[in-house]
């Protein structure tokens, strides 16, 4: 493996010092025997984003490809015996084989929609998350992730090591949730709609559906973005919508379709897209 500069040197030290303050340190100690090994070659990549206020972490991610000969398997089975050596720690322990078309992220950071594909298709995989210790996180609301993916080319192994530092899945959903509520409640309280013939308007039959999909299951959401699809292609029965109703709905829409949770269901994400398009 090519040598490692004095300043890349130090600032691996400087990206890896707050994961040795975690407890998974069997799972560590394998990942530095690979990124160490003079057999491995390693490519690297390394973010650290931290709040300009406080200078308080909010995101890194440390991403380690290697390659290493078939006769150095015995340090990939080392990582997977760390992983089961640190197992009981994790709050979340997860294992498989990537199918051909499928995909599995971390998250970086307390941005959703972003994080580090882990495996490639084919490539058996492990990862553990846990949460961020005390003295680091006094929230409780942050957590490490620790990813390996390998598969077998040839005479060689090539995979990769993953370690992120993000907000714990359920802090992230709630506050989507908070979010979502206080966006609904926003347009619902300041949209200027009207009541047509004593019913419900066009805007408040469209919030229903909408609203209706946020706890409900794929089937039940599919089937309220059908009704919203068909109440937006009706518009033009509703004489008394606002541009401003419309607005509102482009914006509630465009909100939904950044949520992971609508659009991993393709049908759903459609429907949901095509309400936006055909709202004129």
């Amino acid at each position: 493996m090519k040598k490692t500069t004095l300043t890349t040197l130090l600032y691996l030290l400087v990206a890896i010092m707050p994961m040795s303050l975690s407890s998974q340190t069997n799972i560590q100690s394998a990942f530095d025997a690979i990124i160490k090994s003079s057999d491995a070659q390693i490519v690297e990549q390394h973010t650290l984003d931290r709040n300009p206020e406080t200078g308080v972490k909010i995101g890194q991610s440390d991403t380690y490809r290697f390659t290493l000969p078939d006769n150095k398997l015995k340090l990939v089975k080392n990582v997977l015996a760390a992983f089961d050596k640190d197992r009981d720690l994790a709050y979340s322990f997860n294992s498989g084989t990537t199918e051909e078309h499928g995909e599995i992220s971390l998250a970086v950071g307390n941005d959703g929609n972003k994080g580090i594909y882990i495996s490639e298709p084919g490539q058996d995989y492990v990862y553990a998350l846990f949460l961020a210790p005390k003295s680091e996180d006094p929230a409780g609301i942050s957590r490490y992730a620790y990813s390996i993916g390998y598969k077998h080319k040839g005479d060689k192994i090539q995979g990769k090591l993953v370690v992120t530092y993000a907000t714990t899945l359920k802090h992230r959903q709630d506050e989507a949730q908070k979010a979502k509520k206080r966006m609904f409640n926003f347009y619902a309280n300041n949209s200027e709609v009207t009541t047509v013939k004593g019913n419900q308007s066009w805007f408040s039959t469209l919030m229903s559906y909408l609203q209706g999909m946020t706890k409900a299951n794929t089937h039940t959401r599919i089937a309220f973005a059908t009704k919203a699809y068909e109440l937006i292609k009706d518009t033009k029965s509703y004489p008394e919508v606002t541009e401003q109703d419309k607005n509102a709905a482009r914006e509630i829409l465009k909100s939904m379709l950044s949520e992971k949770k609508y659009t991993d269901e393709p049908v759903l994400g459609q429907l949901l897209n095509a309400c936006l398009v055909n709202i004129k």
